[in-house]
C-alpha cells in the first residue's frame, strides 16, 4: 500500500512539475517583441521612455537616464489583453537583483501595461 502510495505522489509530482514548465519559459534575454523603445501618452509619465534591447534596459526621465543589465526574462501567460507576463529580473547599479512586471500584447503593433499599473498603455516610438 505504501508503495503504490508513493508512485501516486510521483507521478502527480511529475505531472505538476510538467504543467508548470510549460507555461513558464526562461531566457536571458529581453524577447523580440519588446525590443525598441516605449512610451506613452499618459500625461504622469509623458516624459518617461523604456528602451529594450536584448540584454540592456534603459530608462529616461526628466530626472536622468538609468541603464540595467537584464539577468533573466520569465514568460508566462498573461490574464488580460491576450497577453503574455514577462518577469524581467535586472541588475541596478549597486549589483541588486530587481523584477519588473510587464504585460506585452502584440495587437496595434504592440503594446506594454506594467502588471503594478495596468491602465497605462505604453507603445513603441515610431
Amino acid at each position: 500500500m505504501r508503495r503504490r502510495i508513493f508512485f501516486l505522489s510521483s507521478i502527480a509530482f511529475v505531472v505538476v512539475s510538467m504543467a508548470f514548465l510549460a507555461g513558464c519559459n526562461t531566457s536571458s534575454t529581453i524577447p523580440e517583441g519588446l525590443i525598441g523603445v516605449w512610451q506613452t501618452d499618459e500625461e504622469e509619465s509623458a516624459d518617461v521612455t523604456f528602451d529594450f534591447s536584448r540584454e540592456r534596459i534603459v530608462i529616461s526621465s526628466g530626472t536622468g537616464v538609468f541603464e540595467y543589465t537584464v539577468e533573466k526574462v520569465e514568460a508566462d501567460k498573461g490574464h488580460l489583453y491576450q497577453s503574455t507576463l514577462y518577469s524581467i529580473y535586472y541588475l541596478d547599479r549597486d549589483g541588486e537583483i530587481n523584477l519588473m512586471h510587464l504585460l506585452y500584447s502584440p495587437e496595434d503593433g504592440g503594446t506594454i501595461r506594467f502588471k503594478s499599473d495596468q491602465d497605462v498603455v505604453w507603445r513603441k516610438k515610431g
